[in-house]
């Protein structure tokens, strides 16, 4: 009998392998890579083909273990920290207070809407959750898509400084929905607690790491960059996620602060390396995660509905500052496009959800299968129409 470490890591090498696999087929019919990863993902999940070979081998081979949840969140990371040591801090100045400002209503007009238009199915407080679910764009989708197509300018950093200040947003309404429905109620100070602490604590950190981290850096031998870039990526990870940030956002402000060093070069070309062999397991993992099988007919409804929700108004929050910073529809609509994905973040909130007793199976899996569709729609309409922006 295998032992469990053996076990996972061949599950893991042939999600690896499946992900080249699916790339590649979707590379080779112009979707984007990452709609091969999601689907593969689905197909050998444990709820669909790979609990029928589980069964058949007699082995837990496919499955949703801490080591493949450990590889899938080192894979996301990777990519996050990849993007922001791309674009750097150029690309923050570059789309300035309209980022922002886009960030803000991109995330915020999906949650007041989307928590409105839900609460006559479900009750207020899951209705809160799922809104809270609809605002963040995934980086990580985002980002692989930009690196897969190589893709810069204006509108790029749009999305990029759009992206990673959104996560901050959702965040902070992810705390302010849990707030109002684990205490029944909530009162005004107790929000803008709670949107001062998370704000100015995000300013700090950001300012402080762009500041120092360079300048080590630019003291330390090349032979040991990246693997003190790894340090610090996890050291500031570890330090954010205590205050209650996502490991989403440390992995950003991390991969800003190293493009501003002499070192940028070499993290680039060794985060290459790690992404080409490492990348796909995350997207694969998300696709692992969807339980197909036993959605009732109002799952499919509220996933198909939450879809529709996240699609229009994240685009009614986006589009105008877009255009203020574009002076195009076309690239708007475009830039638009980019940030429907949901992904990662979807699936985090509606884990923390689950985990409060706030929303039941049915309603977990809706939050979940959301975050797929949105991704594979986002990605494949971004994937043909990007050269607009």
């Amino acid at each position: 009998m295998l032992s469990e470490i053996l076990t996972a890591l061949l599950e893991l090498s042939l999600i690896m392998l499946f992900a080249a696999l699916m790339g590649s087929i979707s590379v080779k019919y112009r979707f984007p890579k990452v709609v091969g990863e999601l689907t593969i993902g689905i197909i050998i999940s444990p709820f669909l083909i790979g609990g029928f070979i589980n069964k058949i081998i007699n082995l837990n081979l496919f499955s949703i273990n801490n080591y493949v949840l450990l590889f899938s969140e080192f894979s996301v990371i990777l990519m996050i920290y990849s993007s922001g040591l791309e674009s750097g801090i150029l690309s923050l100045k570059s789309s300035g207070i309209w980022g922002i400002l886009g960030a803000i209503f991109g995330a915020t007009i999906p949650f007041i809407f989307g928590t409105f238009l839900l609460k006559f199915f479900v009750s207020f407080n899951v209705a809160l959750i799922m809104g809270s679910a609809l605002g963040a764009t995934s980086l990580a989708v985002v980002s692989s898509l930009i690196k897969e197509l190589n893709l810069k300018g204006k509108g790029i950093d749009f999305i990029l400084t759009a992206g990673a200040f959104d996560d901050v947003v959702s965040l902070i309404i992810l705390s302010v929905a849990l707030a109002i429905s684990t205490l029944g109620g909530f009162s005004y100070g107790h929000i803008i607690r709670i949107v001062f602490f998370y704000s100015i604590a995000w300013v700090i950190i950001f300012a402080i790491s762009v500041f120092i981290i360079p300048r080590i850096f630019n003291r330390i031998n090349d032979k040991y960059a990246f693997e003190a870039s790894l340090v610090t990526i996890f050291g500031l990870t570890a330090i954010m996620t205590t205050l209650g940030f996502s490991a989403i956002i440390a992995a950003y402000i991390a991969g800003v602060s190293m493009a501003e060093s002499k070192k940028v070069a070499i993290l680039r070309k060794n985060v290459d390396v790690l992404l080409s062999i490492f990348g796909s397991i995350f997207f694969v993992v998300v696709g692992l995660e969807v339980n197909l099988v036993n959605l009732s007919l109002l799952g499919i409804f509220l996933s198909v509905y939450l879809t529709a929700l996240a699609i229009i108004f994240k685009i009614l929050g986006i589009y105008p500052f877009a255009y203020i910073t574009t002076k195009s529809h076309k690239s708007s609509f475009a830039i638009s496009m980019g940030m429907i994905p949901r992904g990662e973040i979807g699936l985090v909130v509606g884990s923390i959800g689950l985990t409060y007793s706030i929303l039941n199976d049915m309603e977990f899996s809706s939050i979940v299968i959301m975050s797929l569709l949105t991704s594979i729609i986002g990605a494949i309409i971004f994937n043909n129409i990007y050269h607009y922006i």
